[in-house]
């Protein structure tokens, strides 16, 4: 007899009281008592549908079987209204013995123009019919022979037979050729390979045997080398690196480069990739080496930094986690380092020489941080956080002491302006960071105020004067305030706004994607999508995978569409035993920093909205659940999941739909073809997963 499973975790009771023991077990009794009448009126309902669908089959027999008995009789054969199949063999035996008895009606398709022969056949069909029609004996194959011999002869008879078995062979072989012929509408002796020999290999010339022998070599040798990857490029001396060099080591990384042209990418922070890029700044080096711990450059910081220190304009396109808050921070930092100190020290009339937009002021102090760390081996230049929530005098009171960078959202940065707490005559570095997110926030009209606010010019719509301009700002930089802005944009899609936006304040940005036509689709991440066949099932599903697929000490976050369910969600959560907290666009900026601070430490799961679903970078985050999937939006599923599997890690979403969630069905399944992740059969057969998928995302 098998031991019973107890109702909690005896290691969730430990530092209990004795009452709060015996409240912990009753309050889960309750739980599974409430459970088990649930599924037994699930199974009494389940059982009543089972005999109706028994009833309901019966009785369709039954009128079947009525309906057969009054069609009995009525068979267009000639025994007893059955048809009689005869088997090959036996038709070839009757037609060798033309004497049988057998009353067959052999017909015979003989393509004759003979115009008596098909007469006389005819007439036998009508007189067939009649004979059925009369209930007359069938005439056999003997004495329809007989009829045709008084009427045709003993000769045409014989001619008759010869055409048809002829007729015969000739199909066959025709069946047999088409098996293992093709035919095409030009002719035989036409060759058109021979005007494209790079994408024709024609098979029989001697010369191009050579070749493809020799790239054969080749090939084989530089897979010894490296696996097709030249391990000799970050080994070579800079300044012999060539055009295929770089071109191979942005294929080695996924790199992907569009628009305007860009410099090399960097092999290692503290090489300057070109002579036109400066090196980064030694106090930056030490930062990035000794307090961020970064070992070598990611794919987007390969080739954003380098972009950024030549003051070009960008558009960054990579998978979240991938490192790009260093990729416009660090040559953020650089272009204040570099300014004289008369400069640094007329911030606090001027205003701030750099800032960044986030959409959520999450992402906002997340990026603040950040940006604290890689500053933190010097001490004169100072950073603000401005986010909603806050006491807005205490923020204008730390604008006016002077501040070299502003991180914010553009709702509050924007009312800072318009109070005049905040000028930006001297700004000239502007990042748009999750520049998707804010457009879908509303923030729009905030974002065009602030950019139009901006001292520093735009560069020219010319391509090579916007270039020489960046060159005589990079010459000057160590003198004076650069004359032009640098504008930074990082975005997962790139809807019709956002690429408004990017046309009229962008000069000739530099499109820098990582991973190529996948770069948007975390592949590492494993996803599992569950259809239900109620939402009353999801309480079920939600804890097998609670309590099956997770560990107490794990990172979880589950997502809901509405902040009214985070409640009942934990609560749910809760009652199986693990500990909860709440993120959602009604709590405090106190409540929610508090909340995001429990989740960090571990030991409870996250139920959060979408507020949590763009730019956090919580460390480690094992599992993702979708207990309500987007409404239609198959952007907020990507970033939805894309809190997990994060720099380069792997990571678990399960998510739950059912056939109220038919507005996403058509893009989930899309996405989930494209990343090789499986379709659940229902999800695939649901007619609402065959419309047509208008996702924005660029992969």
């Amino acid at each position: 007899m098998s031991k019973e499973e107890p109702l909690i975790d005896p290691n969730l009771l430990i530092g209990l009281s004795e009452e709060e023991k015996q409240e912990a077990l009753a309050a889960a009794a309750a739980a599974k008592r409430a459970e088990e009448r649930a599924e037994q009126r699930a199974l009494a309902k389940a059982m009543e549908r089972k005999r109706q669908e028994r009833l309901m089959e019966q009785q369709r027999e039954q009128q079947e079987k009525e309906q057969r008995i009054k069609e009995k009789g009525f068979g267009s054969s000639s025994d007893g209204g059955k048809v009689v199949f005869l088997s090959k063999r036996k038709r070839q035996e009757l037609k060798a013995n033309p004497t049988s008895d057998d009353s067959i009606d052999v017909k015979r398709s003989n393509g004759s123009t003979n115009g008596e022969s098909r007469a006389i056949n005819n007439t036998s069909r009508q007189t067939n019919s009649r004979q059925y029609a009369t209930g007359q004996k069938q005439l056999s194959s003997a004495e329809l022979i007989s009829i045709k011999k008084a009427y045709l002869g003993e000769t045409a008879l014989d001619d008759e037979q010869a055409t048809s078995r002829k007729q015969m062979e000739d199909r066959k072989r025709a069946r047999q050729k088409k098996k293992i012929t093709f035919k095409f509408k030009w002719d035989d002796d036409e060759d058109t390979s021979t005007n494209e020999p790079f994408d024709a290999i024609p098979l029989m010339k001697l010369g191009d045997k050579k070749k493809r022998k020799a790239r054969d070599l080749l090939d084989d040798d530089r897979d010894k080398r490296g696996n097709g990857r030249n391990i000799d490029i970050m080994a070579k001396p800079i300044d012999t690196m060539t055009s295929r060099d770089w071109r191979i080591l942005r294929e080695n990384y996924d790199i992907v480069v569009r628009g305007g042209k860009a410099p090399p990418p960097l092999r290692s922070f503290r090489e300057a990739s070109s002579k036109e890029v400066p090196a980064i700044h030694p106090v930056l080096i030490d930062a990035i080496e000794n307090v961020m711990r970064y070992k070598e450059p990611s794919a987007i910081q390969r080739q954003a930094i380098p972009i950024g220190l030549q003051r070009r304009d960008l558009i960054g396109l990579a998978e979240t986690g991938s490192g790009k808050t260093a990729a416009f921070g660090i040559p953020l930092i650089q272009l204040i380092l570099c300014l004289p100190g008369n400069i640094l020290s007329t911030v606090n009339e001027n205003g701030p020489l750099a800032l960044v937009m986030a959409p959520t002021r999450e992402l906002a102090q997340q990026i603040h941080v950040e940006l604290n760390r890689l500053l933190s081996r010097q001490k004169s230049v100072k950073t603000a956080c401005i986010v909603g929530g806050q006491n807005i005098q205490t923020q204008a009171m730390e604008l006016r002491n002077g501040v070299h960078i502003v991180v914010g959202t553009p709702g509050r940065l924007n009312d800072c302006l318009e109070s005049a707490y905040l000028v930006l005559n001297q700004c000239s570095y502007i990042v748009l960071d999750e520049a998707d997110r804010m457009i879908d926030l509303g923030f729009a009209p905030q974002i065009e105020s602030i950019l139009d606010s901006m001292g520093c010019l735009l560069k020219s719509d010319n391509e090579k004067e916007a270039y020489e301009q960046e060159v005589q700002d990079l010459k000057g930089i160590t003198t004076q305030v650069p004359t032009h802005r640098l504008t930074a944009m990082f975005s997962a899609t790139m809807p019709t706004e956002v690429q408004r936006i990017a046309k009229k304040y962008l000069r000739h940005p530099s499109i820098v994607k990582i991973g190529g036509d996948s770069g948007g689709k975390n592949k590492r991440i494993h996803q599992t999508v569950l259809f239900l066949s109620s939402p009353n099932m999801k309480e079920k599903a939600m804890r097998g995978v609670i309590v099956n697929r997770t560990r107490v000490n794990d990172k979880v976050i589950v997502f809901v569409n509405e902040k009214k369910n985070t409640e009942s969600v934990a609560r749910m959560i809760e009652r199986m035993g693990r500990r909860t907290v709440i993120l959602h666009g009604g709590k405090t900026q106190e409540q929610r920093e508090e909340n995001l601070e429990a989740f960090r430490r571990g030991g409870v799961i996250l139920v959060a909205t979408d507020v949590a679903g763009r730019g956090l970078d919580i460390p480690n985050v094992k599992h993702i659940i979708n207990y309500d999937v987007p409404s239609r939006s198959i952007d907020s599923y990507c970033h939805r999941i894309g809190r997990t599997g994060r720099a380069g890690q792997s990571g678990e979403a399960t998510s739950f739909i059912t056939d109220e969630d038919e507005g996403i069905m058509a893009a989930l399944k899309s996405y989930l073809e494209s990343v090789g992740a499986k379709v659940p059969d229902r999800l695939a057969r649901h007619p609402a997963a065959s419309s047509g998928v208008g996702s924005s995302i660029i992969y």
